[in-house]
């Protein structure tokens, strides 16, 4: 039974064929995660605040990912990025759950960290970023 819903999948596998990180064949431990809404904030003239262009999600293994997992998540993205299908947190309500927030999936950019800490095997400070996401209805 996974804890969390946090999945991913290959653009040719859709929506369908996403997999929850923690079934994947060398399971994954859930990520720390962020969502933002646009991809980036603009102050207008009248000093509101307005999110501009796509949403964009980050997932975080903060203290360290094992080698293995680092490789499982590798699998999906063997260059510099790829277009990829996620399930991740938002920070909508999720209040006909009873969880704080709400999950959702989406088509996205998957980034790979530019630069790896290696300590000891594992990497330290990993961080997958997620752009140009564009909302998927479940499937």
């Amino acid at each position: 039974m996974t804890l969390y819903e946090f999945k991913i999948g290959t653009l040719a596998g859709g929506v369908a064929g996403m997999t929850n990180l923690e079934s994947l064949t060398a399971p994954v431990d859930p990520p720390r995660w962020f969502f933002y809404p646009g991809s980036e904030r603009v102050v207008l003239a009248s000093g509101l605040v307005r999110d501009v262009g796509y949403p964009r999600a980050e997932w975080h293994w903060d203290e360290f990912i094992p080698r293995v997992q680092r490789h499982q998540l590798r699998t999906f993205c063997t260059g510099a990025s790829v277009e990829v299908y996620i399930r991740t947190k938002t920070n909508d309500d999720a209040s006909d759950s009873g969880e704080e927030e709400d999950y959702a999936n989406y088509k996205a950019v998957m980034v790979w960290p530019e630069g790896e800490e290696v300590d000891a095997g594992r990497r330290t400070g990993f961080v997958i970023q997620f752009t140009h996401l564009e909302y998927q209805a479940p499937a």
